[in-house]
């Protein structure tokens, strides 16, 4: 008998498994039977995590029917994975006695396994930083309190970079005790990252990057969804006349509450008080709305940018301004929004929770500060960090062509290599510290 984890799934077809996280639909058998290609319902959901754990191939992992599962046979670590939606409020995943292990039918024998034995359980919600409080307390209470396992036995993979320090402040503040029993494993996972691996393989996949040309805008600025930060910054580059110099996507309504438009969003005392901004500004921003660049609607094409879409604005533009998910919480985000200007081999500042730079030197890639001032990543305060990063946006607005050509020369070398870091991105480190955990190393 091998030592391989097992990844254990309740159904499995002939092109592979079937997520655990409820019963499965025509499209999970459609897809995991006959090898349909386009599914395009969002309401389908598929698991990646057989893939993220490289079964079939790794020396450590296989997939595993929970049907050959028995009470102490295989005395191997086992793991049930389930992959949550993100558009499914996280707390009805975990209601009481009627949560996501009740849904999705999970045997008593597996619940035992993990409870008892040789089993773990992984939540895999890396698509964003999702480390709040309350998504904490759900955990706690529904595996905790309700399922009493041993909390170790649930890996919780977030996106979340500074998962870890928002976990111990959590406990510590609670005087959680500092054991297996009483504290969960948390994973630092940003699924983002290796989300464009595919998209360098692919033919004419690298960027150009010519050194000797201006492009005709300086700055680059994705937005769909309203956010205080994001408003706050478009406004401000509104101020400095920045915005018919750059290439920006705004919305003028609220994705997240429909029939309200932008101005139930505008903190007008905010804007005058912190960023002295005048109405007159804030008025002119608003009558340019919406502001739209490729006309994109379909989240997945967004996130995941197939065939280098959106290609054509990296190239018109000097550098990304990328308006990260959070700004005033404690957890950084690092989404797609942050990783595709390296897919693009463009320079980037980012709007963003205090260490969110720090995050991505962790992950392997450079930054800036030969350039300009990057100590706003240090500043906590969200006031003084905006106003830090508008300090800079302002400066490069300032630039020269002489300056604009010198930075293009002297920065390809780091925007070369982050592009390696996309490229060659992969799941091992994380799965290796998987691998810890369940091993008891």
């Amino acid at each position: 008998m091998d030592d391989k984890i097992k990844i254990v799934y309740n159904w499995i077809g002939p092109k592979g498994p079937i997520w655990n996280t409820e019963l499965p639909n025509v499209l999970n058998f459609a897809r995991m039977a006959e090898g349909v290609g386009e599914i395009t319902s969002h309401k389908y959901f598929c698991d990646d995590l057989a893939n993220f754990f490289k079964c079939g191939s790794s020396p450590d992992y296989e997939i595993y029917p929970t049907v050959s599962m028995r009470h102490n046979g295989d005395p191997r670590p086992f793991i049930l994975p389930f992959t949550l939606s993100w558009r499914t409020p996280f707390e009805r995943y975990f209601a009481g006695s009627e949560g996501l292990l009740e849904f999705s039918h999970t045997p008593a024998l597996i619940e035992g396994l993990i409870r008892h034995s040789n089993g773990y359980l992984l939540i895999n919600h890396s698509i964003e930083a999702f480390m709040g409080t309350g998504y904490i307390e759900a955990l706690h209470s529904y595996f905790g309190s309700v399922k009493q396992f041993p909390l170790h036995k649930i890996i919780y993979l977030t996106g979340c970079i500074n998962a870890n320090e928002v976990y111990e402040k959590y406990c510590s503040d609670r005087g959680i005790p500092n054991d297996t029993h009483h504290r969960l494993s948390i994973v630092t996972y940003p699924i983002s990252f290796t989300a464009f691996v595919s998209n360098t393989e692919q033919e004419d996949a690298t960027p150009p990057y010519d050194i000797e040309t201006i492009p005709p805008k300086l700055f680059l600025m994705w937005n769909r969804r309203l956010r205080d930060h994001r408003i706050e910054l478009a406004v401000n580059l509104e101020r400095h006349n920045l915005v018919d110099r750059s290439l920006i996507s705004f919305s003028d309504e609220d994705q997240d509450y429909p029939g309200r438009n932008i101005m139930h969003r505008f903190n007008y005392d905010r804007l005058s008080q912190i960023f002295d901004i005048d109405r007159e500004y804030i008025q002119k921003f608003i009558l340019r709305l919406p502001l739209v660049l490729d006309g994109a609607t379909n989240i997945t094409q967004m996130c995941q940018d197939y065939g280098n879409a959106t290609r054509s604005y990296y190239q018109q533009t000097l550098i990304s301004i990328v308006t990260e998910t959070n700004f005033y919480d404690s957890e950084i985000s690092l989404t797609e929004k942050s990783f595709k200007p390296s897919k693009e081999k463009h320079p980037f500042i980012i709007a963003g929770v205090s260490g969110a730079l720090k995050g991505m030197h962790e992950l392997g890639f450079k930054t800036f500060s030969e350039f300009w001032d990057e100590s706003y990543d240090q500043i906590v305060d969200h006031g003084e960090r905006m106003n830090a990063i508008m300090s800079v946006v302002g400066e490069i607005g300032t630039w020269s062509d002489e300056k604009i050509l010198d930075f293009r020369r002297r920065v390809k070398p780091i925007l070369d290599h982050n592009y390696e870091i996309i490229r060659n991105a992969s799941t091992d480190t994380t799965v290796a510290k998987i691998t810890k955990i369940v091993r008891g190393q």
